[in-house]
């Protein structure tokens, strides 16, 4: 992608928790600059002022999501040139293609493994994929490792509560409602991204299950808003509690 050093990052994304691990993660070269960002209005003020190397991007955030972002950006000629890697678990084939379509240099899959970011991020910019990434040498394991387990003790937390939110949104979905389906699949996408990286796979696989049941819902045949038939109202409170469920089952190990 560029053959100058990467020396400074933006890294924007509306989930607190993984905004501290990358800039940790990111933050162990000494080589790296890591600035933060939480919404895509942000993106552009912070890209127009620090003019960084690299923008990292989240794809779902409230208001001006990822792809939006990158459409302004490109749209600015002061920060027209600034290459955008999406952060996100949006990350199939026809999602990348996507993505690349748009402008993007390449994503970094959510969940992320912060031992790899650097690598990751490392390949892309020399215009490799990130699968090819090898561990940095100076990545200090112990002290990202630490920060993670304590953040993934607050992020089990949290989640109790939101699961039980979901379960609440779920139980007034029947009527169809499309702010209701955004809000479900908005959470369960931001626990599906989280929950692996904080080490509670089930927790993530089943916010992953209820994130892909509302797209599918959201695609059926059916008009916008129409009402949901009930088995897919079932399936859904189902997965609502499996989710509650996986959250219970962490807390207790």
């Amino acid at each position: 992608m560029n053959a100058t050093a990467l020396r400074t990052v933006l890294y924007v994304d509306d989930e607190p928790d993984i905004r501290t691990i990358v800039q940790i993660a990111l933050g162990l070269s000494n080589e790296l600059t890591v600035h933060t960002g939480d919404s895509g209005a942000q993106a552009l003020e912070l890209a127009r002022e620090l003019q960084p190397d690299v923008v990292l991007l989240d794809v779902m955030m409230p208001g001006l999501d990822g792809p939006g972002t990158l459409r302004q950006l490109r749209a600015d000629p002061a920060i027209a040139h600034i290459p955008v890697i999406f952060v996100t678990a949006k990350a199939m084939p026809r999602e990348v293609a996507l993505f690349r379509q748009l402008g993007a240099v390449g994503v970094i899959p959510k969940p992320f493994d912060p031992m790899q970011l650097i690598s990751q991020l490392r390949a892309l910019w020399d215009g490799h994929e990130p699968e090819s990434a090898t561990p940095d040498a100076y990545c200090n394991k112990a002290t990202v490792q630490r920060h993670v387990m304590q953040l993934g003790d607050r992020f089990l937390q949290r989640t109790r509560d939101e699961a039980v939110l979901l379960h609440t949104l779920a139980e007034h979905a029947y009527d169809g409602d499309p702010i209701v389906f955004e809000q479900i699949e908005r959470l369960a996408h931001k626990i599906h991204g989280s929950g692996s990286m904080f080490g509670y796979g089930l927790v993530s696989a089943c916010a992953s299950d209820l994130e892909n049941l509302v797209e599918g819902i959201k695609l059926r045949a059916a008009p916008v808003g129409a009402a949901m038939g009930q088995e897919e109202l079932l399936n859904l409170l189902q997965c609502t509690q499996r989710l509650a469920q996986a959250v219970e089952a962490a807390a207790a190990a």
